[in-house]
């Protein structure tokens, strides 16, 4: 699946717009649609909390009041959006059926939840990009945004891709692809096959445990047009998510690609709690896939 629509929820935070920014880049590279998104929120898909006390006339009246003010936001952010689109030489309205070059992109809005509208956009979409958090560990799963991002993962069937806060939006033409034998690493070299052909560097980074048989994998890509290097995460780093991000550093990657998931109530992580630590300290452009 090469990436042909991408999707970037706009909430009006830095964050957001940071990850439209990346967009750009990655749209330009695989001359591929953006759909900006912004979900407005009616008090009624919030927590009405105190609104059940109020007369039904004043409870009329601060629903239009809270409505009106998320059109005009949203009007805010169409704005923004579609000015930062005109400096970046990015087509704006829907795309033709025509294939073309380059970056094109539209605005979205929607009435409803966040996460479900969100989930319902990324399923159909080739990838879906957002900031990571920039929050402690202690925190990060329970924040809102941390909280999005593994819904918007776990039920979007689709690769989530994080910007690290502050980082300078790149080209990705080199990638570093953690493979550790499990079904969801499997589908995530199958989600994302199409981009590591397009890539001028791929890295395999594996375990000491599984090094013995990368070398199927190393011959399937191989099969694809992929010549694909080897890196062994060899325990630097009090993680095997460190030691990941180690190996990018050292080759000069600019997209990390990993499976993840999480797992009933004790929300068990990819290598044993990489998913978890890329969501907080990744320092690349990482793909998730569940």
């Amino acid at each position: 699946m090469t990436i042909k629509s991408v999707l970037v929820p706009i909430d009006g935070g830095a964050a957001s717009f940071a990850a439209l920014e990346q967009a750009f880049v990655v749209a330009d590279r695989f001359g591929a649609h953006i759909k900006a998104l912004h979900v407005m929120q009616r008090i009624a898909d919030g927590s009405p909390v105190g609104m059940y006390n109020l007369s039904a006339e004043m409870r009329k009246n601060i629903e239009h009041t809270v409505e009106s003010s998320a059109l005009d936001t949203a009007q805010e952010l169409r704005a923004r959006f579609e000015e930062l689109c005109r400096q970046q030489g990015v087509g704006l309205g829907e795309r033709s059926a025509e294939p073309q070059l380059g970056a094109t992109a539209s605005w979205h809005q929607e009435w409803g939840r966040v996460n479900d509208v969100v989930v319902a956009y990324g399923r159909i979409s080739d990838a879906i990009l957002v900031r990571r958090p920039a929050l402690k560990k202690s925190t990060v799963r329970r924040a809102r945004l941390g909280e999005s991002i593994e819904a918007i993962m776990l039920a979007s069937a689709r690769p989530v891709m994080l910007v690290p806060p502050g980082a300078v939006a790149k080209q990705c033409g080199k990638v570093a692809f953690g493979w550790n034998e499990s079904a969801e690493a499997s589908r995530a070299l199958a989600m994302t096959l199409p981009w590591l052909s397009a890539m001028g560097a791929v890295t395999v980074m594996v375990s000491e445990k599984r090094q013995p048989r990368v070398a199927r994998l190393v011959e399937y890509l191989g099969w694809h047009g992929v010549k694909a290097e080897v890196e062994l995460l060899d325990g630097r780093g009090d993680s095997v998510g460190e030691s990941m991000l180690n190996v990018c550093s050292d080759v000069g990657a600019e997209l990390l690609v990993v499976g993840g998931f999480s797992q009933g109530g004790a929300r068990q992580m990819f290598f044993g709690g990489v998913t978890e630590h890329l969501l907080e300290h990744s320092t690349v452009l990482t793909a998730m896939v569940h």
